[in-house]
C-alpha cells in the first residue's frame, strides 16, 4: 500500500513539474516600439508603452543589455530573441509578428514590419504644453 502511494505521489509530481515546464506559446501580431529593458522597464511597469531613446538603446544594447519589445496591445514589455536586426529597428513604431510565452515575458520575432519613425517620446512636446 505504501508503494503504491508513494507511486501515486511521485507520478504526480512529474506531471505537475511537466506542466510548469511548458511554455504557453501563442502567435501574435502586435505594434509596438524596440528598447532595451534598462530604459524601457520601468515605463513598462507604470503602463507607459512608448518609444525610447533610439541612441540610448542603441548603446546600451551594443554593452550588453537585453533588446526588448513594448507592446502596445498586451501593454507589457517583452524579451525579444531571434532578431539580430533590433538595433536598426531602434526608433520605429513597428508592427511584429511573433511567438510570445506572456507569463515568461519573452518573444521569439518572426517577422518585422516598419510603419512609421518616431524617434524618442521624450523629445516631442505634450498636448499641455502645446499651444
Amino acid at each position: 500500500m505504501k508503494s503504491l502511494r508513494h507511486a501515486a505521489i511521485t507520478s504526480l509530481a512529474l506531471l505537475t513539474l511537466t506542466a510548469i515546464g511548458q511554455a504557453e506559446e501563442k502567435s501574435v501580431t502586435w505594434t509596438g516600439w524596440f528598447s532595451e529593458v534598462d530604459c524601457a522597464a520601468s515605463r513598462a511597469a507604470r503602463g507607459d508603452i512608448t518609444p525610447t531613446n533610439p541612441e540610448c538603446a542603441k548603446t546600451c544594447i551594443e554593452k550588453g543589455a537585453a533588446p526588448v519589445f513594448l507592446s502596445e496591445q498586451a501593454k507589457a514589455m517583452f524579451r525579444i530573441s531571434g532578431y539580430p536586426s533590433v538595433i536598426e529597428d531602434l526608433g520605429y513604431h513597428i508592427e511584429v509578428q511573433a511567438k510570445v510565452d506572456e507569463a515568461a515575458k519573452t518573444m521569439v520575432i518572426e517577422k518585422v514590419k516598419r510603419l512609421e519613425y518616431q524617434g524618442a517620446s521624450c523629445g516631442r512636446p505634450t498636448k499641455s504644453s502645446q499651444k
